[in-house]
């Protein structure tokens, strides 16, 4: 059975590759407890609504795709207190 870090590493990495649209992602990441990550949901949320501003701004698409890889490289190293601190609105 797969850790809840790793649904939502597959969630994450399935978002930057464009596989998977922030509507379904979201619905995925919703259905996951997250106790591990109590703040990562309210921030995760940002880029989550911030679809349509990154298909009209390459720059603003850019920084938030740098910050989810962020993300994806705290979580693969298991810094749970950096996954939490990751912002989609600036730099974190």
């Amino acid at each position: 059975m797969k850790s809840e870090t790793n649904k939502l590493l597959s969630i994450i990495e399935r978002l930057l590759l464009e596989k998977i649209n922030c509507e379904n992602a979201q619905k995925e990441i919703e259905a996951l407890s997250m106790e591990e990550f109590p703040e990562l949901f309210g921030n995760l949320y940002h880029y989550l609504n911030d679809e349509d501003l990154r298909k009209k701004d390459k720059e603003y698409k850019e920084f938030q795709n740098e910050e989810l890889k962020k993300l994806v490289n705290h979580l693969e190293t298991g810094n749970i207190k950096k996954a939490n601190e990751v912002s989609f609105i600036h730099e974190s």
